[in-house]
């Protein structure tokens, strides 16, 4: 029996940087044409980067650990025209046939990009690579009678990466237990499950931020910064804006191989 054809999604590509859309770009690339009818892709200027550059002889810590002068707001204008240069040339050239649209805004990264989202099917939160070996696909299980798109789409990227899926619940029920079929790592709370996201190496983590168990902005920038790899989001424009924990710190990442 044939299988059903599957519906092509409108892609967002979102990033505060060329670096960190580089890695999501490369996830689409792996996505057959046929999963993507039209690809579009948002520079994030975020507004805190804009206002350090305002203030004289701030002083930034790089990822080496090391301090340095922060740049000086020509020099960030310049980095800026040249990362909106690459990324517009990188997605057309991915497009290639395909429709596809290119903008830039100011503010903060997850709110502007999920509000930006509401026109789109899926959001691909990029992030800078910190490995190259290709990783796990991780999926956030949206609960059980939620739509699976979400698990749907992880299987097609993990098929295109030539990886595998690790599916990870939030199911109240049952927190500490694995189930073998499908395989599934189940979790009390969101700090447990940050934690583990942490602990992997991956190349993405797909969730529906509209189904849940993951709802709003504030923890999707949480799981960014867990996960270190692109997000991809379904969803995302009916998110929550409001954070359900304002003052939860999430758990240091650790990298393990």
């Amino acid at each position: 029996m044939t299988p059903a054809p599957k519906s092509a999604r409108r892609i967002l590509i979102g990033a505060g940087s060329f670096a960190d859309a580089r890695a999501a770009l490369r996830l689409v690339e792996r996505l057959t044409a046929s999963l993507s009818a039209e690809l579009g892709g948002m520079l994030v200027e975020e507004t805190m980067l804009a206002e350090l550059a305002d203030l004289p002889r701030q002083r930034v810590i790089t990822s080496r650990g090391t301090f340095v002068v922060a740049p000086s707001p020509s020099q960030i204008r310049i980095a800026i025209e040249s990362d909106a240069k690459a990324f517009r040339q990188t997605l057309s050239a991915l497009a290639q046939r395909q429709k596809w649209s290119f903008e830039r805004r100011r503010g903060e990264l997850i709110s502007g990009l999920c509000e930006t989202a509401k026109g789109w099917d899926v959001l691909l939160l990029g992030h800078r690579e910190t490995h190259r070996l290709n990783g796990q696909v991780i999926l956030i299980a949206p609960p059980a009678d939620a739509s699976q798109s979400a698990e749907d789409l992880a299987e097609d990227l993990a098929s295109g990466l030539g990886t595998s899926t690790i599916r990870l619940s939030m199911d109240p029920a049952r927190p500490g237990t694995f189930d073998v079929f499908p395989v599934t790592e189940h979790f009390a709370d969101e700090d447990a499950l940050l934690t583990r996201i942490g602990r992997i190496h991956a190349s993405a983590v797909v969730l529906d931020l509209s189904a849940g168990p993951l709802r709003t902005y504030d923890q999707l920038r949480h799981l960014l910064a867990a996960a270190r790899c692109p997000i991809v989001v379904l969803g995302a424009g009916k998110g929550e804006p409001q954070p359900e924990h304002a003052t939860r710190i999430p758990p240091a990442p650790e990298a393990t191989t």
